[in-house]
C-alpha cells in the first residue's frame, strides 16, 4: 500500500490500482491479506456458485449488541435464520402493501417542493429527500407514524441524525484495521443511550399492537408475524434500559427476538437513509441536466398512468423502463460502497488464475473501479441510461454491475429501494419540470467516507407542469 495515495478518496485509489495492476492483484491492509478481484467470471465462483466457500463478510465485530446482530455482520446459522426471516418481506406483494405507506410520505415530500418552488437560488435536494427517506424508514421499519419533512426537531429525527454520525466515526476504522482494540477496550460503535432510545421505541409499538391488536403493513409487522410463529419470541433480555443481548444463536428459533428485530431494522435505517438520499438526488439531478431524457420519463409515466385508471399504484411504478434504466445508470456511475467484500473460509484455488487463497484471506470487490471500466461500459464519465435499456440486458447478470452485490448476500432491501425512488420521482414528475439551477454545476461531484460514496448537494429549480 502506497502511503502517497492515503489523502485521496478510497474511489481514486482503487480505479488507479485497477487501471495499474489489473482486475486481480493482491496487497495487504495492516496484517491482513487481501486479493482484489474485478474479474465477473471469478466473482460469480465468489459470489454465487462457491458462495459456501465465501459466506462471509470482513470479521467486522462492533462488541455491540445491536450492531453485531444485523443482518450484515451476522454469520453462518444465525445469519441464515435471520436472512430466511427478513428477505420475504421483500417480495412484490409484501412491496404492494407497503406502498400506500410510502405513497403518503411522497405526497408529503412534493407538497414540501411546492412550498419552495419559487426559491430563485434553487432547491437543496438533499436537504428535503433526507426528510422523505426518514420519514418512510420511521413508519416502515419503526412503526413511527411521524413526519421528518415537517417536523425536523422530532426526537425520532435527532435520535436518527445521532446514530447516523456514530455509525461512520472513527471506531468504524477500527473495526475493519484493528478489531482487536475494540474487544481489548471494550468500544461499542453505537452509544447505548442511542439503543436504548431505539428499543424502548420498538417495545412501546410492539405493545401497543398487541394491546390494541393492531396490524400493520409494514416491515416491523412482517417481523412481527415472523415473531410469532416462535413461543419464546420475547427474551427476557429485551427489558427497556438494557444494552445486553444474546448472541448465542438459539438454531431452533423460528423468529426473531424484540433486540433481533431491533438489529435489523437498524440495519434498514443505517443502510438505506443516506444511500437513497443521495440516489435521489442523483436521479433529480440528471433529469434536470438531461431534459431529453427526462421528457421520455414523463410520456413513460403518463402512458402508465392511463394504463391504471390515472391511479398512482406499485404497477405504475415497474411499467417505467427509462425511469429504471436512469436509476441503474446513476447506480453505476455511484454506488453506494466503492468496494463489497467476502472472507475465505476454507483454502480455495481460482483456477483460471492458479492462485491460491488461503483460509481467512479477503477478497476485495472494487464496485466503483468496475463500474467505470471501459471495456464493459464505453466512455464511463458519461451518463447512458440507455446501457440499462431495454431490461431485457439484465444487468444483474453479468457479474459485472454490482451496486448491491450479488449472490445470497446481495442487498435483500434492493427492490424496496427502486420502489421509494421511483414512486417519489414519479410523483415529483407529475407535478414539475425539474430544471437546473443558477448554481448547478455541469459536472456532479461525489464524497467518499470510508467505503461510502455520497452525491455532493445539488441544487434545482422547479416549474409547474399539468401532467394530463
Amino acid at each position: 500500500m502506497e502511503w502517497k495515495t492515503m489523502n485521496k478518496p478510497l474511489q481514486e485509489i482503487e480505479s488507479e490500482w485497477y487501471n495499474r495492476y489489473g482486475r486481480v492483484y493482491g496487497r495487504f491492509e495492516a496484517t491482513n491479506p487481501v486479493l482484489s478481484v474485478g474479474d465477473p467470471e471469478i466473482l460469480k465462483s465468489v459470489l454465487s456458485t462457491d458462495f459456501q466457500m465465501f459466506p462471509n463478510r470482513r470479521d467486522m465485530k462492533f462488541h455491540d449488541p445491536v450492531m453485531d446482530n444485523t443482518l450484515f455482520i451476522l454469520e453462518g446459522d444465525a445469519w441464515s435464520r435471520v436472512r430466511n426471516i427478513v428477505s420475504p418481506a421483500f417480495t412484490t406483494s409484501k412491496l404492494k402493501r407497503m406502498f400506500p405507506l410510502l405513497n403518503e410520505c411522497s405526497d408529503l415530500i412534493v407538497d414540501r417542493f411546492d412550498e419552495v418552488k419559487n426559491k430563485p437560488e434553487g432547491i437543496n435536494c438533499q436537504e428535503l429527500y433526507s426528510g422523505f427517506v426518514l420519514s418512510a424508514i420511521a413508519r416502515c421499519a419503526f412503526g413511527m407514524n411521524i413526519s421528518a419533512i415537517r417536523d425536523p426537531k422530532n426526537v425520532f429525527v435527532e435520535k436518527s441524525n445521532k446514530l447516523f454520525y456514530e455509525c461512520f466515526q472513527w471506531r468504524s476504522c477500527l473495526t475493519v484495521l484493528f478489531p482487536a482494540l475494540m474487544k481489548i477496550f471494550r468500544l461499542k460503535l453505537l452509544n447505548p443511550e442511542t439503543t436504548d432510545f431505539y428499543r424502548n421505541t420498538i417495545i412501546q409499538v410492539l405493545e401497543e399492537r398487541k394491546k390494541l391488536n393492531l396490524i400493520r403493513d409494514d416491515f416491523l409487522q412482517m417481523m412481527i408475524d415472523a415473531e410469532d410463529a416462535n413461543n419464546n419470541g420475547a427474551d427476557t433480555i429485551c427489558e427497556k434500559g438494557s444494552c445486553k443481548v444474546n448472541t448465542e444463536p438459539r438454531l431452533e428459533k423460528k423468529g426473531l427476538t424484540h433486540d433481533e428485530m431491533l438489529s435489523q431494522s437498524v440495519t434498514f435505517f443505517i443502510a438505506g437513509f443516506d444511500a437513497t438520499t443521495s440516489l435521489l438526488s442523483h436521479v433529480t439531478y440528471r433529469l434536470a441536466m438531461h431534459q431529453d431524457y427526462q421528457e421520455m420519463v414523463v410520456e413513460e409515466l403518463k402512458t402508465a398512468l392511463n394504463n391504471h385508471n390515472g391511479e398512482m399504484c406499485y404497477d405504475v411504478l415497474t411499467e417505467m423502463k427509462f425511469l429504471n434504466a436512469m436509476i441503474h445508470e446513476c447506480l453505476r456511475m455511484c454506488p453506494a460502497m466503492v468496494r463489497h467484500e467476502r472472507r475465505a473460509e476454507q483454502d480455495y484455488l481460482i483456477q483460471s488464475r492458479r492462485v491460491y487463497l488461503k483460509k481467512g484471506t479477503i477478497v476485495s470487490i472494487p464496485v466503483y473501479a468496475m463500474h467505470h471500466d471501459p471495456q464493459w461500459y464505453p466512455e464511463p464519465e458519461v451518463f447512458k441510461p440507455e446501457r440499462f435499456y431495454p431490461e431485457e440486458l439484465r444487468p444483474f447478470a453479468r457479474y459485472n454491475y454490482l451496486p448491491f452485490g450479488n449472490g445470497k448476500r446481495m442487498c435483500v432491501g434492493m427492490r424496496f429501494v427502486h420502489m421509494q425512488v421511483k414512486l417519489c420521482i414519479a410523483k415529483l414528475l407529475m407535478k414539475f419540470q425539474i430544471l437546473p439551477a443558477p448554481s448547478t454545476s455541469k459536472t456532479l461531484e461525489f464524497n467518499e467516507s470510508r467505503n461510502v460514496l455520497r452525491v455532493n448537494q445539488v441544487q434545482v429549480c422547479l416549474r409547474e407542469r399539468q401532467l394530463c
